[in-house]
């Protein structure tokens, strides 16, 4: 988590217009959606403290791609 928030910044920083944030997950261990929506609201929250606001949350097979644009 510490480097995702730690990239957001640096991204924040440059000027980037997007932020692009994700995760796996194992299809073997039978994670419960409860547990995945919990991550990503972590993500999310940590994320849009920094200035990115979050406008997609799209799953893909077994991982999960959070895009977040420019908020301030």
């Amino acid at each position: 988590m510490q480097k995702l928030v730690s990239e957001a910044r640096a991204a924040h920083a440059r000027g980037d217009r997007t932020f692009t944030a994700g995760f796996d997950i194992d299809p073997a261990a039978r994670v419960p959606m409860r547990k995945i929506r919990k991550e990503i609201d972590l993500i999310v929250d940590a994320v849009e403290a920094i200035g990115w606001k979050c406008v997609q949350v799209q799953p893909f097979l077994h991982s999960v791609d959070i895009g977040f644009v420019r908020a301030r």
